[in-house]
């Protein structure tokens, strides 16, 4: 996978990734249960889980491990959200906020 991935992380440096610590996820709709009455769709859950920073390869190695074809992970390296995805085959996509445009 790292490999694979290098050239979206810029480096070749061998996969190394933390065990997981295990940690509760929180889960709840209350939130926004009376936000949606005026809506055309409705949130039936939302999920909050710990997050600390980590790198390309880590946040590929988490998506994989879990199962899913996307991972939202905080970069380590630019310290802003982001998203790895699974593309057709073995490529992946990642996704960054942009910083905040000066005003």
């Amino acid at each position: 996978m790292a490999a694979a991935t290098a050239p979206l992380a810029g480096v070749s440096a061998p996969l190394t990734v933390p065990a997981p610590a295990a940690q509760p996820e929180a889960e709840s709709t209350a939130p926004y249960e009376d936000d949606q009455e005026d809506q055309p769709y409705r949130i039936v859950r939302t999920k909050e889980h710990p997050s600390e920073p980590m790198t390309i390869d880590n946040a590929l190695f988490q998506m994989e491990l879990v199962g899913h074809d996307f991972y939202l992970f905080l970069d380590k390296e630019t310290g802003r959200p982001s998203v790895v995805y699974r593309r057709k085959g073995y490529d992946y996509g990642v996704i960054s906020l942009a910083p905040p445009a000066a005003a």
